[in-house]
């Protein structure tokens, strides 16, 4: 693991990392519900909207599982849109965020230790 010192992000890498974690929790939360559908044995009972027809049963249940993580990853857009100046201050005021990982780069020694 190395040690990064973020003192400015572009605003495009910074909605990869929002839309990234909008995306993850959206399949976290869309698997969940359909969990709670199966083990209900909701899932014959669910609809769905698809455009204007009317989608019942299991393709209802699919298609929130994968509209979920799609309808959280624009969510996560806007977030980023909306948040990434106030993060940008904040980088200004503390003077860069330290973070941990693994990365891959052309500048590896100016990594700090």
């Amino acid at each position: 693991m190395t040690r990064v010192k973020v003192k400015y992000i572009k605003i495009s890498s910074y909605l990869k990392l929002c839309v990234g974690a909008g995306v993850s929790i959206g399949l976290l939360d869309g698997a969940f519900r359909f969990l709670v559908l199966l083990v209900m044995g909701q899932v014959s009972a669910s609809e769905a909207l698809l455009f204007s027809m009317q989608v019942k049963g299991w393709v209802a249940g699919i298609l929130h599982v994968l509209s979920v993580p799609l309808l959280y990853g624009l969510g996560a857009i806007l977030f980023g849109l909306i948040s990434y100046f106030p993060f940008m201050y904040y980088l200004k005021c503390k003077k860069g965020l330290v973070i941990e990982g693994v990365f891959e780069g052309a500048q590896r020694e100016d990594i700090p230790k």
